[in-house]
């Protein structure tokens, strides 16, 4: 794990994932004919360790010349926070709504939908407490009208026009896993 990052779990459709894996695979690649170069370079054996200063340089430049699955993900992430729907101010979580942040499972009334593909990112922990505010407080007013209009729930009522009403409605509650997703649109070109 990276210093200062949490791992996060996202869910994912299995074509983004793959795209990310791709971009980060070309990433250290690139990186590795670097570190190759720079050996030669220095006339190093192969059997040789490469020394301290050139493997200091290369993490150096990571983040920014060859990313990584965690840093393009965490970059975009923070584009797609900045957007005007996102970027808040937020009312801080209460006590009550902060530890609910930490109960397993799916969102009250986010739509059961199918992610592929589970990918593990090393991402900033402030900038996942800002994406769970960020849902969280716009998602309420939503979970609320699923809420009050009975679309959720074991009484919840089963007619076409209440499901139509319930699916329109769920579309529009953010997650975690959304605003990644989002980002991670951003990032594949999607």
């Amino acid at each position: 794990m990276a210093t200062g990052k949490h791992t996060t779990f996202v869910w994912v459709h299995r074509s983004d994932g793959d795209a990310l894996r791709a971009m980060a695979e070309a990433n250290r690649n690139e990186e590795r004919a670097w570190i190759a170069e720079q050996r030669e370079r220095a006339g190093l054996h192969p059997s040789q360790p490469t020394p301290e200063p050139i493997r200091l340089e290369a993490l150096a430049l990571r983040p920014g010349t060859w990313p990584t699955q965690s840093h393009l993900l965490e970059a975009a992430m923070r584009v797609r926070l900045r957007a005007p729907e996102l970027v808040g101010p937020w009312t801080p979580f209460t006590h009550e709504e902060q530890e609910a942040q930490r109960l397993p499972g799916r969102r009250y009334g986010t739509s059961k939908q199918k992610f592929t593909d589970k990918m593990a990112l090393d991402i900033d922990p402030v900038l996942i407490d800002h994406a769970h505010l960020a849902a969280y407080r716009i998602s309420e007013p939503i979970v609320a009208a699923l809420i009050t209009e009975n679309l959720v729930g074991p009484g919840a009522s089963r007619s076409r026009t209440a499901r139509q009403r319930r699916e329109e409605l769920q579309a529009q509650i953010y997650t975690l896993g959304r605003i990644a997703r989002e980002a991670l649109a951003i990032v594949v070109g999607r």
